[in-house]
């Protein structure tokens, strides 16, 4: 997993062309792996925050011994490291994710995998069309069971395993 978040050179390209089909400039929408550059970046500063936020919370929290050991600028330093990653946490739990999950058109009116970890198999293909083919390989069950046209309200579990497609009797 730590592999697949690990940024790349192709992650910048994938900005560029993100960017210019944004704005117009690239007619076709660019397709993107499991994670896209914006979902490593999003990890990565998850657990860059979570260090940060643990290292300057316990100098904040022994501060006695930490000003023993160091100037007391350190406690400063790290009490204005804290508040602004709070509040920097903060500011992208609220624009970031609420915009993702309620107010982004492709996934409107919510994007349900916030409650169930399930994404639907068409919004899957649509956000991450080059990892598909993984999902759907030889063996799977949902590769058994559809045609890469025909449209399904199937779901993928975001965590790897397609959903099993129920038969009836």
């Amino acid at each position: 997993m730590l592999r697949q978040i690990w940024l790349r050179w192709s992650d910048a390209s994938d900005f560029g062309r993100n960017l210019r089909y944004h704005l117009g400039l690239q007619e076709t929408k660019p397709t993107f792996r499991r994670f896209t550059y914006a979902e490593k970046i999003e990890y990565w500063a998850l657990i860059w925050g979570t260090i940060l936020m643990a290292v300057t919370g316990i100098m904040l929290w022994a501060k006695v011994l930490v000003g023993n050991h160091l100037p007391r600028w350190w406690l400063d330093v790290a009490t204005a490291v804290h508040f602004y990653e709070a509040l920097l946490a903060t500011l992208a739990i609220l624009v970031w994710h609420f915009y993702q999950v309620f107010f982004d058109p492709d996934a409107y009116p919510m994007n349900w995998a916030w409650w169930d970890g399930r994404v639907p198999v068409e919004h899957y293909r649509a956000e991450h069309a080059l990892d598909l083919e993984t999902l759907l390989a030889p063996g799977k069950p949902l590769a058994e069971k559809r045609e890469a046209d025909e449209p399904s309200t199937e779901s993928t579990d975001r965590k790897s395993k397609p959903a099993e497609k129920q038969t009836e009797p």
